[in-house]
């Protein structure tokens, strides 16, 4: 099964110069391409009633797509993990901080569908 964040992307975006003249003038680009992202619906607990929880305690090697190859078997679903814990940076966790794990992953990616 592949299910990508960028499934529903359908179209680049080029953000012209003027809009970040500082960083393009800095690494010599002409622009940025950029994708629009997926959007997912909020959960409620009806949703989440087939997934079961594993819980992983952040340590300093931890990375999101370590965690995606560990319970998935899957590196490329890191963002299921960022996403159901609301933490898109892996700056964003401590060193220490309880990482939710959803498990199944086909359940806990019908459940963030819109």
């Amino acid at each position: 099964m592949s299910i990508s964040r960028y499934r529903y992307s359908r179209a680049q975006l080029f953000a012209p110069l003027e809009y970040y003249d500082l960083l393009t003038k800095r690494d010599k680009m002409s622009g940025l391409v950029m994708y629009g992202s997926t959007e997912f619906k909020d959960m409620k607990v009806r949703d989440v009633m087939d997934v079961t929880i594993d819980t992983h305690t952040w340590r300093a090697s931890d990375r999101f797509y370590k965690l995606a190859y560990q319970y998935y078997g899957d590196a490329t679903y890191w963002w299921v993990i960022a996403l159901y814990n609301n933490k898109p940076l892996e700056s964003d966790i401590q060193l220490g901080e309880t990482i939710l794990i959803p498990t199944p992953l086909e359940t806990i990616i019908a459940a963030m569908e819109k």
